[in-house]
């Protein structure tokens, strides 16, 4: 099965690509927390969630929000849509904050739930209501045609009838978000 990606979005420090056209809408990044919220209020998401997730959750969520934006995935059953993601550095971002919170006493359950990586995976999962598959890699970088391939194995076993994934990463200020969609035969 040879696959093509239907969707292609790329968030990172130069912006939103869309189809590999740069939005000139967007705000401009500075501190990545302010540049996130400022995104969520371009796109006029109404959940609440949202202020609680970790960064890393707030990147592909809001990817996953752009997706819908621009692709009816209405026509799906919620057992359809696969979730595939890899990034590198797991949810370091995250744990060398609440690391920083234990050493000061302050230490909170609700950053302790965004410790894992695969955390993103249901932030998406139940904003948009999509309970099929769901695959988090670790992998040193991003590697297109192993992430096609992981998804082709959902699509040819009749798991999915669409993939939404790719690479989210954040650690500091850098970020990227390399999101793709592919679609089975139906």
């Amino acid at each position: 099965m040879n696959s093509e990606i239907t969707y292609q979005l790329v968030i990172d420090m130069e912006g939103v690509s869309l189809n590999g056209k740069t939005s000139d809408d967007c705000p401009a990044v500075t501190d990545l927390h302010q540049w996130l919220t400022a995104l969520y209020q371009y796109l006029e998401v109404d959940y609440a969630k949202f202020h609680k997730m970790d960064h890393l959750c707030k990147l592909a969520f809001l990817g996953t929000e752009f997706l819908k934006k621009e692709v009816n995935l209405d026509r799906y059953e919620d057992d359809d849509i696969a979730l595939v993601f890899q990034n590198s550095y797991s949810s370091l971002d995250t744990d060398q904050k609440h690391q920083a919170n234990i050493d000061h006493q302050k230490a909170s359950p609700a950053a302790f739930v965004y410790t894992l990586p695969n955390i993103l995976l249901g932030e998406i999962a139940i904003r948009n209501r999509w309970y099929g598959e769901n695959l988090f890699f670790l992998k040193e970088q991003f590697n297109l045609k192993e992430w096609i391939e992981s998804s082709e194995t959902l699509l040819q076993s009749k798991k999915a009838k669409v993939v939404i994934g790719g690479w989210a990463e954040v650690l500091g200020q850098h970020f990227e978000l390399r999101l793709y969609m592919i679609q089975g035969g139906n």
